[in-house]
């Protein structure tokens, strides 16, 4: 199914990293305007999360490699997981976990 899409004629809402009223990497901006509210209440959530627990700094860090930035096609991490997946290295590495798990499986 393509994303990119849209049969209904009314444009489509997509979460993504915005350019503009960013800050750092632009996830709370893109965020809010995703929800249709301010970005500082975004930031504020993220504040408090980050005083109580430090859950917010793991969010957004989550959120910079997961939400695609303006105009991208890919995200950070579908990027990654692209170039590992191509990787002969990390192919190997696979290979080798995957008889290494089943040699365990048999012996056991």
């Amino acid at each position: 199914m393509d994303m990119e899409k849209n049969t209904t004629g009314t444009p489509q809402k997509q979460l993504r990293r915005t350019h503009d009223g960013r800050m750092l990497a632009g996830v709370c901006s893109g965020a809010a305007q995703y929800l249709g509210v301010d970005a500082n209440v975004i930031r504020l959530g993220l504040a408090v999360f980050t005083l109580f627990g430090g859950a917010g700094l793991a969010l957004y860090v989550i959120a910079w490699v997961l939400i695609p930035e303006e105009g991208a096609a890919k995200s950070i991490a579908e990027d990654l997981f692209k170039k590992a997946s191509d990787s002969p290295t990390v192919q190997d590495a696979v290979q080798k976990s995957k008889d290494a798990l089943n040699k365990n499986r048999t012996n056991a």
